[in-house]
């Protein structure tokens, strides 16, 4: 079996993972990171979620490395895109013209910008990156975890890895089971951490946020893509979650994320909203290309 040994070992490549690893390669550390999935950056490649580019993000300077990450999303796309002149020459491109965030982009963009920051350090082997590998093992030496036991999701070789710091950026936890490592979820109680704005009361394992699950869509018109009814769509389809919610789950209302206040967001505002209009329609909320940007009839 193939070992491995490094100053730091990162378990999970998604944007906490390639922070950490970046963080501690800058300072002359040699990193090992492994990654589950083909891509790194986790909810902004794999997962296709803009990233919180934020009022704070843009007016208050950010650290450092997403500063260059962010750019390195931008410039890509000046340099590689037939975008027109007013897009070409914004500071504050936004690719995908989407309203959740400033920086809504497709994820293949966000891979070749972490990719190109990494660059240096894999080329001088300072970083060793192990695609596809996800942990299924982990050896303790009291209250430190000594080495993950890793395997390949293509061809099920295995790798251990082991280092004087190893850290838990899977996004799920992985390693808090393989080593058996106390922990918590949910919301915490107040006497248990003293918190201001922890739970009044017992804790609540199960009060947690819901994940977001993104897809890709491409608005054809006059184009008809319907397909047979799956399994359970009836049933779906008039779905309604409760009364704290003032609809149907797949519908259009939805409430306002401060006052809760009930409104209705279409897919399409108007006829423009395909077209890259900024409107308060579903359509410009997570977009990740926009024609817009282009010249007329490019997209």
């Amino acid at each position: 079996m193939r070992e491995l040994a490094a100053d730091v070992l990162v378990i999970g490549g998604g944007v906490g993972g390639v922070a950490a690893a970046l963080g501690a390669l800058r300072q002359g550390r040699r990193v090992v990171m492994t990654e589950e999935s083909p891509w790194l950056g986790g909810q902004l490649t794999s997962q296709a979620v803009p990233p919180d580019q934020n009022a704070w993000i843009i007016d208050i300077p950010p650290t450092a490395a997403y500063a260059q990450w962010a750019d390195g999303v931008r410039n890509y796309y000046r340099r590689n895109f037939e975008l027109n002149d007013e897009a070409a020459a914004d500071e504050r491109l936004n690719p995908g013209g989407g309203g959740v965030s400033g920086l809504c982009h497709e994820p293949r963009i966000a891979v070749a910008a972490f990719d190109e920051m990494l660059a240096p350090y894999r080329s001088d082997r300072q970083l060793e990156v192990l695609m596809e590998f996800e942990p299924i093992a982990a050896e303790t030496d009291g209250d430190r975890v000594a080495s993950v036991t890793l395997q390949s999701r293509r061809s099920g070789d295995q790798v251990v890895a082991s280092a004087p710091y190893v850290l838990d950026a899977t996004e799920e936890g992985q390693l808090l089971d393989l080593a058996g490592v106390e922990n918590v979820y949910g919301a915490e109680s107040r006497d248990d951490t003293g918190e201001l704005h922890a739970v009044d009361g017992p804790a609540q394992p199960l009060n947690q946020q819901s994940f977001t699950w993104c897809f890709a869509l491409d608005h054809q018109p006059g184009v008809d893509h319907t397909i047979a009814r799956p399994r359970d769509y009836d049933y779906w389809r008039e779905y309604t979650p409760g009364d704290y919610w003032p609809g149907k789950l797949l519908g259009v209302a939805d409430v306002h994320p401060v006052t809760l206040e009930a409104r209705e967001r279409p897919v399409f505002a108007s006829d423009g909203s395909w077209q890259g209009e900024r409107d308060s329609s579903f359509w410009h909320y997570r977009r990740i290309m926009t024609v817009a940007n282009y010249a007329p009839g490019r997209y």
